[in-house]
């Protein structure tokens, strides 16, 4: 790295590479001007004059009158003041890479050219880098001191809390490009200067005669239930309640009011509903077909309702329970936890950017549902940690704090933590997350295990011949995507098929009907033994039940004669050969 001085004799050192905070340029020009707005507007940063892209320094004409006139141009066009000093090196000082300049960079024409190694009058004109050059020492011309020294300017600004505007325009810095504001993304970025955020903004003609009365009373009721309210604060007038939730600017209602109390946000705000879709299998419909849409709804109305509704909708029509039993009781398993769902899809509608119009769009497949949202992921808190604790930074704070207060969410950025706690309880997969850097922001919610298994199998899934289970549980492109139990054992359901018949399924579901109602919680201890067994044929005898339980010959007979009673088993055979059949 080499040091270098500035006008005050100060020394200092640079090797930093052009990024979203530096920026090489040859000679001053105006519309340097924008750069140094977008500098303002995003997180500061400097422009270095007199400096080629490779950080060889190629010098300044005149460096004493731009120290002197730039800060008062800068001043007067932006509003801002920036920092202008002069620095002094030598031609071929790389302020880049210092004394290790990497032999592809500086064999470079103008890299040669920059450190005076190649000049016209040291080369023939027919030398095939003669036009080159006579184009670069025309246009491009090094400004060397009679001292043999080169000037270079460093201008700085810093990050400015307000808005900067260039001749009307705003504009902001994206990785090493210059981005001009325009449409929602200008708007949301003056309300964030103005510190207000795009919920907050107050709708002229609005108030709470405009709101949906049910709303309201959904609100009341959900926020005494989780005692985020006491009676009297809920019971309070519209009006009173919504001041209560900061939901007035002066003497009109917020955007985040009409989102979740308006019985028709959409009059207000374009998207603000939710699409739901099921999907076949890709392929199911032929090999060019992917992703076919098999039926639909979208879900619309106040935000505080529409989540309720939508969840309802999804698991009693798109999703269906399946059903096992874990011995005697009633077991109903679903793709995914229902309240580890409601989670995602609170997540998703307190993050979405309603701004942009776009619904949020939920898919629902034969072994995972997705949900998707056109909001933009928080650069402060990292994708892979977030089931770690993180601070909490919603897109949309007033419709979050609405939330809060009723009871639907947490606070703190615990919304991931529930999510994982439900995933656990239900021994489901975690959602995958796939943020999109340019905005949109999925989750996909794998099927957990046992309903993959009750899918494919049916609900005596555990019927199945242990030795033609193989190694992977996999979705219907092949990808692995579950691991099925504590000894990592994957199952893999492609291609088999239920090993019980239609008439063997009717009855056993059948006798686990009759037996998980009427028998007793002693009795249900007693005969599951005998239960597991009739899962799997159809008829048994007083020896074997014997062998698998223990107990006497009087006390099977009684269990026998129990199951014969309640219509379970019917006897076959005479006194010698007798064997009880399941019904």
């Amino acid at each position: 790295m080499n040091n270098y001085k500035d006008s005050e004799g100060k020394a200092f050192s640079q090797s930093s590479q052009e990024s979203q905070s530096i920026e090489w340029k040859w000679s001053w020009q105006d519309e340097y001007l924008k750069w140094l707005c977008g500098y303002a507007n995003t997180d500061g940063g400097s422009i270095y004059i007199g400096v080629n892209d490779d950080g060889y320094i190629v010098g300044v004409k005149d460096s004493k009158h731009l120290l002197e006139g730039l800060p008062n141009k800068i001043n007067d066009k932006l509003g801002v003041l920036a920092s202008v000093k002069v620095f002094t090196g030598r031609q071929g000082d790389n302020i880049r890479y210092g004394n290790t300049v990497p032999q592809n960079i500086s064999s470079k024409l103008i890299n040669q050219y920059a450190c005076g190694l190649i000049s016209l009058d040291r080369m023939e004109e027919t030398d095939r880098r003669y036009r080159t050059l006579a184009i670069l020492e025309k246009e491009n011309p090094l400004c060397i001191a009679h001292d043999d020294t080169m000037d270079y300017i460093e201008i700085t600004v810093p990050r400015y809390p307000f808005a900067i505007s260039c001749d009307g325009k705003y504009y902001k810095r994206s990785g090493s490009v210059l981005h001009e504001l325009n449409g929602f993304e200008l708007q949301n970025f003056l309300l964030e200067r103005a510190r207000l955020t795009w919920d907050a903004v107050p709708m002229p003609d609005t108030s709470a005669n405009d709101l949906s009365k049910e709303a309201l009373a959904a609100f009341r009721k959900k926020a005494v239930v989780k005692k985020r309210m006491t009676e009297a604060e809920a019971s309070a007038p519209d009006d009173v309640l919504l001041h209560d939730l900061k939901l007035y600017d002066r003497n009109h209602l917020v955007r985040a009011a009409l989102l979740m109390f308006h019985p028709d946000p959409e009059q207000y705000v374009t998207g603000a509903y939710i699409k739901i879709a099921y999907f076949a299998p890709a392929g199911a419909y032929g090999q060019n077909k992917v992703d076919d849409i098999i039926y639909s709804d979208d879900v619309h109305g106040p935000l505080m309702t529409q989540v309720d509704k939508a969840i309802d909708l999804i698991y009693t029509k798109y999703l269906k329970a399946l059903i096992s039993y874990d011995g005697l009781q009633r077991v109903e398993t679903f793709l995914w936890p229902k309240e580890g769902f409601r989670e995602v899809l609170l997540n998703s509608v307190n993050h979405k950017a309603y701004e942009t119009g776009i619904p949020i769009q939920i898919r629902v497949y034969d072994d995972k549902i997705t949900i998707w949202n056109d909001g933009q992921w928080p650069d402060k808190i990292d994708v892979a940690k977030v089931y770690e604790r993180h601070p909490s930074i919603p897109h949309n704070p007033k419709m979050a704090d609405v939330f809060y207060r009723s009871g639907e969410i947490e606070s703190w950025g615990s919304g991931f933590d529930k999510i994982k706690m439900e995933c656990d309880q239900a021994d489901a997969p975690y959602p995958v997350i796939n943020a999109n850097p340019k905005g949109g922001v999925e989750l996909v919610c794998n099927a957990c295990d046992l309903y993959m298994k009750l899918l494919k199998y049916g609900r005596y899934y555990d019927t199945y011949p242990k030795e033609e289970q193989t190694e992977a549980l996999r979705d219907t492109s092949g990808e692995i995507i579950l691991d099925t139990n504590s000894e990592n054992i994957l199952t893999e359901m492609v291609g088999k098929e239920n090993p019980l018949s239609e008439t063997e399924e009717e009855s056993i579901d059948r006798m686990m009907d009759i037996l998980s109602r009427k028998l007793s919680e002693k009795e249900k201890v007693k005969m599951l033994p005998i239960v597991d067994y009739l899962k799997r044929h159809d008829t048994i005898e007083a020896q074997t039940i014997r062998k698998i339980t223990g107990k006497s010959k009087t006390t099977v007979f009684r269990y026998l004669q129990r199951l014969v009673d309640l219509d379970v088993l019917v006897k076959e055979g005479g006194s010698v050969s007798t064997i009880y059949r399941r019904k």
